[in-house]
């Protein structure tokens, strides 16, 4: 049985307001990848993966419709840091009506962080923002994600612009949606329909 912890989070917003990066220097075997097809199954799996330690919960009921609805429908980017062929970690960038680019995800897998790539893959994702015309480059992280986020996000290059304190229902982590029933469910029978 799952429950919900209900905490108090703050979520700061912040705008990079530095100088976009003209290169990233990457440790040898170490590569950043763009997917150029929109696979709910990776975005999906990179979501829970990178954000299960974090409680990230705001796409876990997601089905494969709505991923694809997602990453087909509106200007949303994806790519992925490999490590000796090993996937790492992602960059999903979202552009916005008025032009702006949000790095919408952003994160390593378990394993990876600690590594020294946080900060050449938030330059990377900056760079990449600005390369897709970004009126504005900016993201969002909070009081429950990584104890370095925000420290991490300032040291890169952005500035808070303002925050907001909210009650919000955190899954634990033995909660069921982290392993994505719905999402899997639907996904079969998406495929079984389009099969052919």
């Amino acid at each position: 049985m799952s429950t919900n912890d209900i905490i108090e989070i703050t979520t700061w917003f912040l705008q990079f307001d530095a100088d976009i990066p003209s290169h990233v220097a990457w440790p040898d075997k170490v590569q950043l990848v763009e997917a150029e097809i929109a696979s709910p199954e990776l975005n999906q799996f990179m979501f829970r993966t990178v954000g299960g330690p974090w409680r990230w919960f705001s796409r876990l009921s997601w089905t494969y419709q709505q991923w694809l609805q997602y990453l087909t429908q509106q200007q949303v980017r994806t790519w992925l840091l490999w490590v000796k062929g090993t996937p790492a970690g992602y960059v999903e960038l979202l552009k916005h009506d008025d032009g702006s680019v949000e790095i919408k995800f952003f994160g390593l897998l378990p394993q990876f962080i600690g590594q020294g790539l946080g900060q050449p893959l938030a330059q990377a994702a900056v760079m990449l923002a600005a390369q897709w015309q970004a009126t504005k480059i900016w993201l969002h992280t909070c009081s429950a994600d990584h104890p370095s986020a925000l420290k991490n996000y300032q040291r890169a290059g952005f500035t808070l612009t303002h925050s907001e304190t909210t009650q919000e229902a955190l899954p634990q982590l033995n909660d069921g949606r982290i392993l994505a029933a719905d999402f899997v469910y639907s996904a079969l029978a998406y495929h079984a329909e389009n099969a052919g």
